[in-house]
């Protein structure tokens, strides 16, 4: 049986995901006894909370709610300067009614969807807490996820994940120890510009009033184009990065299974399969594998009217009977066009074509093999999305070099993972990572805007859940090893 959403629309059978159910499931797991979310663990040791701002202090603003965001609000609320937090959409329940009335009807609300919301982007993901670096930083997090209720195999697990369902609970227990200790955090409320006095940032522009507080740590996520172009329009440094795009491709789980698993398909003690594939084409083009997702299903996760871009997502179970992945190229710096934004402009184009081509509710979709062949799909199986599949010729929703890296590089991708040949195309696949990176010096803070923290993935220094959460907590050590200095040592650190 599929899965009964609000109003009576359904998820295919076997999609294994349900992101609307606005109450926490048993699976989703509960905050770990005997633990809080003041933890001394991790490094550095956090204060206890103080429960009000210290007086005469202005208030740290954090701007958005994603995984930077997030754990740099818990950082400074832990150090005792609990903060204002900002997020242009909904909290967790009426976010999840907007997607499920944009899955269901194609009704978009711009301020509150897949990419803004409570738990940024990686709310409707796969939930992966997989991190490259090496920052000690990462025990805190890790450690704060637990305490919210987490389970401790994200820990030591060489893959962890938490999936979509879980981490609805998570972001509540979250949401309420901030509020516990002292911070605010207000939903609707997109910051529109910053304050500016002598030279410094002071506060910001949000909903139509000034919002006085400092430092700002501003974590706007990859999708916020419209307040990234406005802090360049105030001059705040900016600078063009690389970043991919591409498609989705989808197979069946249990032919993955057997791809991988061979005879072993099936045993109750294995996962749902995995797999990660790359190639490099004759122009030294990488295409790769992105965001696994095992047992999930394909969203569209649009955040502008007009526009079509396609994700993955899975439960906490990874029991769907799809499986997929985002197969993409690389787009070098300057090959979006002139200027820091041309790599928003860049990603809107494709999106807006992927639109055109799948039609109203509608997902452009090629099998890979007529893809290979260049010829337009006539069908395309039942796919996860919640949205038909339209049967397309998806050249026409990327770029040439994209297109034809993806065709040259695809046969040896398929060798990787036999299955691959079997399965079908979406599209269209560009918010991989931020295009744009807001520039900041040694110190974290953006030059010549002193007391602007630009953190995380929208603001191009991570990707990922925990690699953004740490470069929060990183960047509020920062203000607060900073603040430490220029008040002298305390008998607390001498």
């Amino acid at each position: 049986v599929g899965l009964e959403l609000e109003g009576g629309a359904s998820v295919p059978p076997g999609a294994a995901v349900s992101p609307w159910n606005p109450e926490p499931s048993p699976a989703e797991g509960s905050a770990s006894p005997g633990r809080d979310l003041w933890s001394p663990v991790g490094f550095p040791d956090p204060a206890p909370p103080s429960r009000s701002p210290a007086s005469g202090r202005p208030r740290p603003l954090v701007i958005g709610t994603g995984p930077a965001g997030l754990f740099a609000a818990l950082r400074l609320t832990a150090r005792g300067a609990p903060p204002l937090v900002l997020e242009r959409g909904d909290a967790l329940d009426r976010r999840i009614r907007a997607v499920a009335r944009y899955w269901r009807e194609g009704e978009l609300d711009p301020e509150s969807n897949v990419q803004f919301g409570e738990g940024g982007a990686g709310t409707f993901s796969d939930g992966k807490l997989t991190y490259r670096g090496k920052d000690p930083r990462r025990e805190w997090v890790l450690r704060q996820l637990v305490a919210a209720g987490a389970t401790e195999e994200v820990l030591f697990d060489a893959r962890p994940h938490l999936g979509t369902d879980r981490l609805r609970g998570l972001l509540r227990r979250v949401r309420a120890a901030l509020e516990a200790g002292g911070a605010e955090v207000r939903f609707r409320t997109r910051v529109e510009g910053l304050v500016l006095r002598a030279g410094r940032v002071v506060g910001v522009r949000a909903a139509g009033e000034v919002l006085p507080g400092k430092p700002v740590f501003l974590a706007p996520g990859h999708s916020s184009r419209d307040l990234v172009a406005a802090l360049a329009s105030q001059g705040v440094p900016l600078e063009s990065k690389g970043f991919a795009v591409g498609l989705r491709v989808e197979v069946p789980q249990a032919r993955l299974d057997r791809n991988q698993y061979g005879r072993w398909a099936g045993h109750p003690g294995l996962p749902a399969a995995e797999f990660g594939v790359k190639a490099r084409t004759r122009e030294r083009r990488d295409v790769y594998s992105f965001c696994m997702c095992p047992g999930g299903a394909v969203i569209p996760a649009g955040s502008e009217p007009g526009g079509l871009v396609v994700n993955g997502m899975s439960a906490s179970g990874r029991t769907g009977r799809w499986a997929n992945a985002a197969l993409v190229v690389g787009v070098g710096p300057g090959e979006a066009g002139a200027g820091p934004l041309a790599g928003y402009r860049f990603q809107r184009e494709w999106e807006e074509r992927a639109a055109s081509l799948g039609g109203p509710r509608g997902v452009p979709a090629q099998r890979v093999a007529d893809f290979l062949a260049g010829r337009p799909s006539r069908d395309v199986p039942r796919t996860s999305c919640p949205w038909p599949a339209v049967p397309a010729d998806l050249r026409g929703c990327l770029p040439d070099f994209v297109a034809e890296a993806l065709r040259e590089a695809l046969p040896a991708l398929i060798r990787q993972v036999g299955v691959l040949g079997e399965g079908w195309l979406l599209g269209v696949e560009t918010r991989t990572s931020s295009p744009v990176r807001l520039v900041r010096g040694e110190d974290l803070q953006s030059p010549g805007f002193p007391c602007l923290y630009p953190v995380g993935e929208g603001a191009g220094y991570a990707g990922g859940i925990v690699s953004a959460a740490v470069d929060g907590v990183r960047a509020v050590d920062a203000f607060l090893a900073a603040a430490a200095g220029a008040r002298g040592p305390s008998p607390r650190n001498s």
